[in-house]
């Protein structure tokens, strides 16, 4: 299963960089070489990188997120 299945129709609203357009041995987005990220999904939370799909309860409590206001 990938990471934005996860997050059913709520996957068009994350914010998402694609680091290999072009495949894994083409070239790399400009933003993935800057913050050294190798292995996807990455997801870069309050300056700390977690690797490997994360479950949306997990990426809630990493982030602090609490809930639509």
């Amino acid at each position: 299963m990938e990471q934005k299945d996860l997050f059913e129709a709520s996957a068009k609203r994350l914010p998402y960089v694609e680091c290999s357009p072009d495949g894994r041995s083409g070239s790399k987005a400009s933003v993935c070489i800057e913050n050294d990220i190798n292995s996807y999904p990455t997801w870069i939370i309050r300056d700390r990188k977690y690797k490997g799909v994360q479950t949306p309860k997990r990426l809630a409590i990493i982030s602090g997120y609490s809930g639509l206001k």
